[in-house]
């Protein structure tokens, strides 16, 4: 049984005209598996893009947690899981000990997360912004795309296309 655990997280910057709150999203996989995901409206508005995409990994490290304490309650052994990021500046903040003047609104989740990585409970890696499966949660995407990520979500349409 593959109990590798792969999450995907993502937010669209300030997508909100009205507001300008971003919109965050995730997907988890367990092996193959999707197994959960979210897509939501973050509750603050971030100052930069950096802060957003780690606001979404921060959310989706919450669930993650969830989802490894529910394995171990089942007698079952997941390794650490991974989050990929688009973003290199929010994926190198899981790991700089140095802690930034610029994240100081948003330091909980910066511990938070740190803490988790420090443990070795999680991992942070980047992946290339074509790659990332969560976008079609988070803004508008092409037809290709969308049909991509769709396929990797594991979505299926019950009619088949005109």
């Amino acid at each position: 049984m593959d109990l590798t655990l792969r999450c995907f997280a993502d937010a669209d910057w300030g997508s909100d005209p009205s507001d300008r709150k971003s919109t965050l999203g995730f997907c988890i996989y367990l092996g193959s598996n999707l197994v959960t995901w979210s897509s939501k409206k973050q509750a603050v508005v971030s100052r930069s893009t950096t802060e957003a995409e780690f606001r979404s990994i921060a959310f989706a490290t919450t669930e993650l947690s969830w989802i490894v304490s529910l394995l171990k309650e089942l007698s079952l052994s997941p390794l650490a899981p991974t989050i990929y990021s688009d973003n290199l500046g929010a994926v190198l903040l899981t790991a700089n000990p140095i802690f930034h003047s610029k994240t100081k609104h948003f330091a909980l989740d910066v511990h938070y997360v740190r803490d988790h990585v420090r443990k070795q409970h999680l991992c942070v890696q980047h992946i290339p912004a074509q790659l990332q499966v969560a976008d079609a949660l988070t803004k508008p995407v092409s037809r290709d795309s969308f049909q991509n990520f769709r396929d990797k979500l594991r979505v299926h349409s019950l009619q088949p296309p005109p």
